[in-house]
């Protein structure tokens, strides 16, 4: 019934500015961009997932996280950090499970690095 893919959708204040967030500092790539009706999606990392965004007038902050996997949290977060990514406090570290790192989107959206310790 299902097929291989999942998106995740976000409310937007400003899509040039996500889209500069998502490609420029993350590294995404665009695959739609419609500046006139106000949405936009990017390929992330994972095979078959997309991040799509629509602009709107008021925004509320997703509270859940779009998790992202890393080989390694500490250089992921270096690079990121370059490019002008700023965490929220330190790695957190779930023994013999994963390592996570928790940072924003400019609306505020929370994201997360995870690096896998044990495969489940």
């Amino acid at each position: 019934m299902y097929r291989s893919g999942v998106s995740v959708w976000y409310s937007v204040s400003n899509l040039e500015r996500t889209l500069e967030f998502y490609s420029g500092k993350l590294g995404f790539e665009v695959i739609f961009h419609d500046p006139e009706g106000g949405m936009a999606m990017v390929n992330t990392n994972t095979k078959d997932c997309v991040l799509g965004f629509s602009e709107a007038e008021t925004v509320e902050p997703a509270t859940s996280s779009t998790v992202f996997e890393v080989v390694n949290i500490e250089e992921a977060m270096k690079q990121l950090g370059e490019s002008g990514v700023t965490f929220i406090g330190e790695v957190e570290h779930i023994p013999g499970m994963a390592k996570l790192a928790t940072f924003v989107d400019p609306d505020g959206h929370n994201l997360m690095l995870a690096e896998t310790l044990a495969e489940l």
